[in-house]
């Protein structure tokens, strides 16, 4: 019986081939038996011309891109710690740098956490040491947003890959400073 109730409500000419739900809901309206969704839903996959007329609605599997950095400080990772108890000097403020592919880490003490310092900390201590990297990841501070930092990346023709502040899955020196949080030093 459960097939001539599906072939009714599914195959025939005024039944229009609907998908599994539009057909499980026609025959639910006058029809009931148990494992009744599971049963309509296979026999819609399985009927030839839906297969053969119907497009999928489901997208393309797309291809993992993953980046495959091939050279050390191709791709650097930055990042602002503090502020902390001022030391001698004034330093209140860790300017972390990141090697993407070597995991090589440098901190730099910085008085103020302005977008100058870290830019010719970047410029002075760490391009002309190990060359102009293709990419610089950082979050959203202000600091890494300005103009100056802006200048700096077009300049030096470096791709900006700017990342959300909090989610440290995406900034290796996120995840290095992850505690940060627990101790409620974020201010940035």
């Amino acid at each position: 019986m459960r097939e001539k109730i599906l072939k009714l409500h599914h195959d025939a000419p005024t039944a229009a081939h609907y998908g599994a739900d539009g057909t499980f809901s026609r025959i639910s309206s006058k029809y009931y038996w148990t494992g009744m969704k599971k049963f309509i839903s296979d026999y819609v996959k399985s009927c030839s011309e839906c297969i053969r007329y119907k497009a999928t609605n489901q997208e393309p599997a797309g291809l993992l891109q993953t980046p495959v950095p091939t050279q050390r400080f191709e791709s650097i990772a930055i990042d602002l710690f503090g502020p902390l108890p001022e030391a001698t000097e004034g330093m209140k403020w860790i300017f972390i740098v990141e090697d993407y592919t070597t995991k090589w880490v440098e901190l730099f003490p910085l008085k103020q956490a302005i977008a100058k310092e870290c830019a010719m900390t970047l410029l002075n201590e760490v391009f002309l040491r190990y060359g102009v990297p293709r990419r610089l990841i950082s979050d959203n501070g202000t600091q890494f947003v300005s103009a100056v930092m802006q200048q700096l990346c077009f300049v030096l023709d470096i791709n900006q890959s700017l990342i959300p502040v909090y989610p440290p899955q995406a900034n290796p020196v996120e995840r290095k400073i992850g505690f940060e949080t627990s101790f409620g030093n974020d201010d940035r």
